[in-house]
């Protein structure tokens, strides 16, 4: 493949994943409220936002094998942005709990291809380059949320809070549209017996577990702070819905900010292991922290914190999950780990629901930050998981 080819698929891909994320997160900030709306209690709404999370992480693991054993990722692509594109238009259409917790079903069977994206884009570089590969790509999950939190920020302010479902169904349109346009560059195909070789391998590596299990840790805060609490706060602000983008935004950007600097900077000057650590003790810090701001303008201070926070810890782990892994072992062991941190997806909503359906909002804000900072006590332990992978590995013959 010629250097130019490469950089057009390189750029085009990386569009296409910007996408995806703005067709999965576009209406975060007003799907809280808007539950609320419906008379829905605080313990069914956990569950509506955590059921993205519950299809993820039922269904990453099974879409990583898939990929290594048919080889054709991006048909696997395409089939997961159709369940996004044929749910919103339904919620639109005849908004229930019902049929919202079925658009979030089906927002965790697209989500579930995320362990595509990485395979695919990390083959458009060397391997020694897979890390920084991996936090390049990561970039997308905080700009393209921003972009779709935007855009649909602007129609629920001018169109009512369900014109925001729309926004998902068009971008992922335009993913699936640009699909087509991409060279997908397929390994080698490994025999049967390697194939299923990868999955006892991925399924007895500890490494894989402990990341994971660090990992939903990580991914319960923004799940169940950003996505489920704050909104909730900052009406208590007086915040009108429409506005909540804004509040997401912050988040956002930052996160998007410090995931870049994260193989230039923090990675070079900090490493790996203090980046980490660094992330996961802010991010617990600032949970802590927010139901006590005393004003809006100081919970978006906040929220800018927990951007840059996340974005350190969350770009790391995603780092040394695809770090000395095999190509024909790629898929796999990052449908796994997807699939273990998707129980931070799904658990962090429903956690924080009935924390608040029984007890007072600084409760939830207090357990998750609780277990962000307890977790990074493995951080080191598992670096040093990763480094043991660092023999040659070879496809069983």
């Amino acid at each position: 493949m010629s250097v130019q080819l490469l950089r057009r698929d390189v750029l085009l891909f990386f569009i296409i994943s910007l996408l995806f994320f703005v067709s999965i997160h576009a209406f975060d900030p007003f799907l809280a409220p808007y539950i609320t709306s419906l008379n829905v209690e605080a313990r069914t709404m956990g569950i509506i936002i955590g059921a993205t999370g519950l299809a993820s992480m039922l269904l990453r693991f099974p879409t990583g094998i898939l990929s290594d054993r048919f080889h054709n990722r991006k048909r696997i692509i395409q089939v997961g942005l159709l369940f996004t594109i044929l749910s919103w238009p339904i919620v639109f259409l005849h908004p229930t709990p019902e049929t919202l917790f079925i658009a979030k079903l089906a927002d965790g069977v697209t989500s579930a291809t995320w362990v595509i994206y990485n395979v695919m884009f990390v083959a458009f570089f060397p391997p020694l380059e897979a890390a920084a590969a991996v936090a390049l790509l990561s970039v997308t999950s905080p700009v393209g949320t921003f972009i779709g939190i935007s855009l649909a920020g602007f129609m629920a302010r001018h169109f009512g809070p369900q014109s925001s479902f729309l926004v998902a169904t068009a971008a992922a349109t335009l993913a699936l549209l640009l699909t087509f346009f991409i060279r997908e560059r397929r390994p080698e195909r490994a025999r049967e017996e390697a194939a299923a070789s990868a999955v006892r391998s991925q399924l007895s590596d500890k490494s894989v577990w402990f990341l994971g299990g660090l990992c939903a840790a990580v991914m319960m805060v923004p799940f169940a702070t950003r996505d489920t609490l704050t909104p909730l706060l900052a009406e208590g602000f007086g915040m009108a819905a429409g506005s909540l983008a804004t509040l997401s935004s912050i988040h956002l950007f930052f996160y998007a900010l410090s995931t870049a600097l994260c193989a230039p900077v923090f990675y070079r000057r900090l490493g790996l292991a203090k980046t980490a650590v660094i992330g996961g003790v802010m991010q617990g810090v600032v949970a802590i922290a927010m139901p006590y701001a005393p004003n809006i303008l100081a919970l978006y201070g906040l929220q800018a914190l927990a951007g840059v926070s996340f974005g350190m810890i969350f770009t790391v782990l995603n780092s040394l999950i695809i770090t000395h892994t095999p190509v024909w072992q790629q898929s796999t062991r990052v449908g796994l780990y997807q699939s273990i941190y998707s129980a931070g997806i799904f658990f962090g909503p429903v956690l924080v629901g009935y924390i608040k359906y029984y007890f007072a909002m600084k409760q939830g804000f207090l357990v998750v930050g609780l277990i962000s900072i307890l977790s990074i006590v493995l951080i080191h332990h598992v670096i040093r998981m990763v480094e043991a992978r660092r023999e040659p590995e070879t496809i069983p013959a």
